[in-house]
């Protein structure tokens, strides 16, 4: 099963209450909507989707609560090719833990936990068993130099 929710194409508008970048909301540069997939979902499944939703990782749903059991990245999908991913799934090629952060985090905030070890995407959520807003990645920080 994969999930998506509507994606924005752009970075939403800076809020009006910060002129500093640093000091701008999570919510306010993230991006709406993420796409998911079920852990036992085939890897060429995985590929499908990355795919058509043109997005460079997706999070893994375990079956049966539907909580997020890490990131399946483009760049973790390189070791997979060539090899025969028949008998894999979408867990086995999961390589990123999924971090988390409030959606009225500052972007400050947001630096900090993107730039630890390990760590490409937030998922952007108020409590751990609410589904998430969003999704805010390393690019999506970076974008904001050139803002």
């Amino acid at each position: 099963m994969i999930t998506a929710t509507h994606r924005a194409e752009h970075i939403a508008a800076p809020s009006s209450h910060s002129g500093n970048v640093l000091d701008r909301e999570i919510r306010d540069v993230m991006t709406p909507g993420v796409v998911s997939i079920v852990e036992n979902a085939s890897l060429q499944q995985v590929y499908r989707a990355m795919i058509a939703h043109r997005v460079h990782a997706i999070v893994v749903v375990g079956r049966t609560e539907g909580r997020p059991i890490g990131w399946v990245t483009a760049r973790g999908l390189l070791a997979w090719i060539g090899r025969d991913d028949s008998l894999s799934c979408a867990r086995d090629a999961v390589t990123e833990s999924p971090a988390t952060i409030e959606p009225s985090a500052t972007v400050a905030d947001g630096l900090v936990a993107i730039s630890q070890a390990g760590v490409s995407h937030l998922l952007v959520q108020h409590q751990p068993d609410i589904l998430p807003e969003g999704v805010v990645s390393d690019l999506d920080l970076v974008a904001l130099a050139h803002g």
